[in-house]
């Protein structure tokens, strides 16, 4: 028979504490004796200064990441723009721009979606995706007495994911 889950966390507290019970009575603590660290004559010591610049900068506030988003969706709309002027498809649109020197990967980069003249698709066809996903999944329930079938529900979702990904990687072969 099993041990219940109580005693399986019980009895490892009860180790530990009479470990450190016997552990520390054995050892010499006294507070007369100083502590003393040694290094070695060959260890070199570095001291940083704290530098209040650095300090002040060293991470983002929320102010700063609503700016960032803020100019990333402005230059977004730009790209958009600059990538719809043209009369060819997203992808060639792209590829005319970034051979022409107005368009580089490093502003693309992070917000190829949003450059993409079908972004109101794709943004459909991802909530599409979710929702095939949660029917199934509800059917199942309604089936098999509230009980999803997690093998059957994975099965389904990387055969919309495979072919969701083949499309992408089409797509990127024809914007690079």
């Amino acid at each position: 028979m099993r041990p219940s889950y109580t005693s399986e966390i019980t009895e490892p507290l009860q180790e530990l504490n009479l470990r450190e019970e016997t552990t520390a009575s054995t050892r010499d603590i006294s507070p007369t004796k100083p502590r003393r660290v040694s290094f070695s004559k060959y260890s070199t010591r570095r001291v940083y200064t704290c530098e209040p610049r650095y300090e002040e900068r060293k991470s983002y506030t929320s102010v700063d990441r609503k700016i960032f988003r803020r100019e990333a969706a402005h230059d977004a709309l730009a790209m958009k723009c600059l990538v719809s002027s043209c009369n060819v498809p997203t992808g060639l649109a792209v590829q005319q721009l970034m051979k022409r020197g107005l368009l580089t990967r490093e502003q693309l980069l992070g917000i190829e979606h949003l450059v993409s003249v079908n972004a109101e698709e794709a943004l459909r066809k991802r909530q599409s995706y979710i929702k095939l996903v949660l029917d199934m999944q509800e059917q199942m329930r309604e089936k098999n007495d509230n009980k999803v079938n997690a093998g059957m529900l994975a099965a389904v979702a990387i055969a919309k994911s495979t072919r969701m990904i083949e499309k992408a990687r089409l797509r990127a072969a024809l914007a690079f």
